[in-house]
């Protein structure tokens, strides 16, 4: 399997746990698997120019150049990539928290 169709792969599992994790009332959690998703289907998308990137914010930030910016997305996409990015950070700092 090559890298891009892994990314998808990985992309549709962790859609799958989200859901899972939510119907289990595991909110947090599910918020990370969504990224993940989201973050895995970005980077599959910068492979298919060439593009690959050691940090989900080099991820981020390129997808928003390669992709909302030439107009292939509508930049809703690039802002619920940021959020869900945010939210997840949050969320790993309240988990931090409760311990």
């Amino acid at each position: 399997m090559d890298e891009i169709s892994g990314l998808i792969e990985k992309a549709q599992e962790d859609i799958k746990a989200a859901d899972m994790l939510i119907g289990a009332g595991l909110c947090r959690i599910a918020v990370s698997r969504a990224y993940y998703a989201m973050f895995y289907v970005a980077e599959a998308l910068l492979l298919t120019r060439g593009l690959s990137f050691s940090s989900h914010k080099g991820v981020i930030s390129n997808f928003g150049r390669e992709f909302i910016k030439s107009g292939v997305f509508d930049k809703k996409f690039q802002k619920v990539l940021r959020d869900i990015f945010e939210l997840r950070q949050e969320c790993v700092i309240m988990s931090r928290c409760r311990k």
